[in-house]
């Protein structure tokens, strides 16, 4: 439910490569409410993920069989390290929502919301990929 229209929203995952910093998969639209952190996690990335390759994510994603690190799980004096990719990726997130499309109503049919927003990640990638400085 999207508290700010309140009315049913749209959650998507979004991943970005450590390596890059680019997007490297995104998943959704999931209905809110019914589509926990993990669940989506589930449906896409653990199954896309090579056999020993993990992913950063917060508490949300805690599991004693997910391919997910938190904080909980790696040594204090690494985890500013940690904190510095989680605010990248909290960024990337942020630069989709300067998007009117996706930080209004959508006023499409939900079947189109999805294109929209794989158009904003598509639009938004190519930022990054110039080089534009993603903290702006």
């Amino acid at each position: 439910m999207s508290h700010k229209f309140a009315a049913a929203g749209f959650r998507y995952e979004v991943a970005i490569a450590i390596a890059t910093g680019l997007i490297c998969s995104i998943n959704g639209p999931f209905k809110c409410g019914n589509w926990p952190d993990l669940k989506i996690a589930r449906d896409h990335l653990h199954e896309i993920l090579p056999q020993g390759e993990y992913y950063l994510a917060d508490a949300g994603y805690r599991c004693q069989h997910s391919p997910s690190v938190t904080k909980f799980d790696i040594p204090a004096h690494e985890r500013e390290d940690m904190d510095r990719l989680m605010a990248y990726h909290e960024t990337i997130n942020g630069k989709f929502k300067h998007w009117k499309i996706l930080n209004d109503r959508f006023r499409g049919s939900e079947n189109k919301h999805g294109g929209a927003f794989f158009a904003v990640a598509v639009l938004t990638q190519l930022e990054i990929a110039e080089g534009m400085h993603v903290w702006e």
